[in-house]
């Protein structure tokens, strides 16, 4: 009796060191990065002028509350997919370096104010680590049974979603698709959440050798060609995603993280962010038809180059792309106007969350998922009704909960982003990777990059993608033994 119940402990011990030797096989690499974002961090503010010591300290205290997570699982101390570690560590780019730097839209804030901004964001990611630990630092056993996907079948089918995704964003930019809004906006939905799965699926067993020549010929096309036209739509953070997502998938599933691919990568999207001012004056919400891509392109770089290298050009209207990713301005507004006597929002962005989750071919007047933050950019004095028609001004969901609640709406953010994406990060430990609950975790790390989402437009994605999913998995998977599967 007794070796029939320490075999299976056996087993359970080797597969969770497994899982642990090769999660630290990503540690080093770790330690490289953050002492490089360490170094840049010093060189930026030594070379600000006006920082002042409170900006110095909420600079820091985000940073380091930003990547514990991400050392808790590197170090192979969490288990499951790193959902929160890269939720939290979005708040580097969007948080703390803009604190650091001499952003005019937080300059213009006194020292006691960012003083608070930067308190409230680390407590809010520290409060939301510690929450999402308690559910990662577990090991659960495997199920007895899976509901999983056939390898080859997997493969092909990820792969024909991704040539389905190139087609049809094609044809979308080339004006040639002659579809109603309504399945229009479903019809989108459904490729972008399947896209993410597919590219992660195929990203990770590219990485950890399990994709045969071809397919490995055929995925890195595909998602080549997927990341080209996403980006000629002059909209750069889908094609961003995208990328972002098959770096980590690499990373998980190699052991090893791409240093010179990413370098590379981010090079390619500074160069183009740096030229889309004057591509968008020019061609903003025009159709593109595949032939001009590559004039498209040589412009793009040569406005991007000149930007960048033109010394005598001063920063107008676009930002740099630091800049633009920023979005602590937008914390440190409403933070400043409830001291003001400004009342919260008590939880009108979140009251039209249900009527977000209707259809629009069941209700032609829906209102957009962006409604919630339009609200915040009316009440907040950002924009006008009739300049959200255009152009929308990112909030996040930190600064949102804020505008509800206040402190309060942010630790109740803390509490269910910890939970949420620890839930779903427990889902995938031990799951195959073309398992329904793996592909789900998969589903929502996609959504975890998405750094200028309010809940509204957060939860009707996630909630079209996952319906999707869940026909998905319905009909092309099938319930088998877990000595079964090959993951």
């Amino acid at each position: 009796m007794l070796k029939q119940l320490s075999a299976p402990l056996s087993d359970m011990r080797r597969i969770k060191l497994s899982n642990r030797n090769s999660q630290r096989s990503l540690l080093p690499f770790f330690w490289i990065l953050v002492s490089a974002y360490t170094v840049f961090l010093i060189y930026t503010i030594y070379k600000s002028p006006n920082i002042s010591f409170e900006d110095i300290f909420g600079g820091i205290s985000i940073s380091i509350a930003s990547v514990i997570s991400v050392y808790l699982w590197c170090a192979g101390k969490a288990f499951g997919l790193p959902i929160f570690p890269l939720f939290s560590i979005t708040y580097l780019w969007t948080c703390a370096i803009p604190l650091v730097t001499d952003n005019p839209s937080i300059l213009k804030y006194d020292n006691s104010e960012r003083l608070l901004v930067g308190l409230t964001v680390s407590g809010f990611l520290l409060l939301a680590t510690f929450i999402w630990y308690q559910f990662v630092n577990n090991f659960p056993h495997p199920e007895e049974k899976y509901r999983v996907l056939d390898i080859k079948r997997g493969d092909n089918l990820f792969l024909s979603i991704l040539v389905i995704a190139n087609f049809y964003t094609i044809t979308s930019l080339a004006g040639w698709l002659n579809i109603d809004s309504g399945s229009f906006s479903i019809i989108r939905g459904a490729i972008l959440g399947l896209t993410a799965i597919a590219t992660f699926a195929m990203s990770y067993r590219y990485g950890s050798g399990k994709l045969s020549s071809t397919n490995r010929s055929l995925y890195i096309t595909s998602i080549v060609l997927l990341a080209i036209v996403n980006t000629i739509s002059l909209l750069l953070v889908n094609a961003l995603t995208l990328c972002l997502i098959s770096v980590v998938a690499y990373s998980v599933g190699k052991g090893k993280f791409p240093v010179i691919s990413t370098i590379i990568m981010l090079g390619i999207f500074s160069v183009l962010h740096a030229g889309k001012a004057e591509m968008r004056e020019l061609y903003w919400q025009q159709a593109v038809e595949p032939w001009e891509y590559p004039s498209r392109y040589v412009e793009w770089i040569e406005f991007g180059f000149k930007d960048i290298f033109q010394e005598s050009k001063e920063v107008e209207s676009e930002q740099s792309l630091l800049e633009r990713a920023s979005v602590i301005q937008q914390l440190l507004l409403t933070q400043s106007e409830t001291d003001k006597g400004k009342p919260l929002l008590e939880g009108i962005t979140y009251a039209i969350i249900p009527q977000l989750l209707v259809p629009r071919i069941f209700n032609s007047e829906k209102i957009t998922s962006h409604e919630g933050t339009s609200i915040l950019n009316i009440y907040y004095g950002r924009q006008t009704r009739k300049d959200t028609q255009s152009t929308t001004i990112g909030w996040g969901l930190l600064a949102e909960a804020y505008a509800n609640f206040g402190l309060w709406g942010c630790v109740l953010l803390a509490f269910i982003s910890g939970a949420g994406y620890g839930y779903v990060s427990l889902l995938s430990v031990n799951a195959p990777v073309f398992s329904d609950r793996y592909l789900f975790a998969i589903l929502v790390l996609s959504y975890a990059f998405q750094t200028e989402f309010t809940a509204g437009v957060y939860v009707a994605a996630l909630f079209q993608s996952s319906v999707t999913l869940l026909g998905f998995v319905l009909v092309f998977m099938k319930v088998k033994k877990r000595e079964l599967v090959e993951s």
